[in-house]
């Protein structure tokens, strides 16, 4: 027995699949799911959604978003989710350089805020790519 998974986005289907286990995090901690877990809607915080699906652990860059699992299948819908391979990690390094040199600089709340939201996202995407190229040189 395994979850039936999809990640979709406003734009994209980002991945379907079977999977033997799911992590993720939502605003109140971590969690995991296995096949035949009870019902459950969960919002999703900025971070790494691993799936184990086939042997293979897959890790997606997710921003934001909800996950919906019944007992037939699981879907997460989020705001963005990034595979590692579509992450160009020399962008996401010069946007969190921006964004630090922002902070520095900027008095306004929101500004600084929204700043911190954009590096934190590019930091997530940094080590989504990161955790996936070291995986791969096992």
């Amino acid at each position: 027995m395994s979850l039936n998974v999809s990640i979709v986005t406003p734009y994209a289907k980002v991945w379907e699949g079977e999977a033997e286990y799911l992590s993720f995090r939502t605003p109140f901690g971590e969690m995991g799911f296995l096949p035949q877990r009870a019902p459950i809607v969960a919002q999703l915080a900025v971070d790494v959604i691993e799936i184990k699906s086939k042997g293979e652990r897959l890790l997606f860059a997710v921003h934001g978003g909800y996950i919906l699992n019944t007992r037939e299948k699981t879907l997460i819908v989020a705001d963005a989710a990034e595979r590692p391979e579509d992450i160009d990690i020399h962008r996401a390094e010069e946007r969190v350089k921006r964004a630090e040199e922002i902070l520095k600089v900027e008095r306004d709340a929101r500004k600084r805020a929204r700043a911190n939201a954009k590096m934190q996202r590019h930091l997530l995407r940094i080590r989504v790519y990161k955790e996936h190229t070291q995986t791969e040189h096992k």
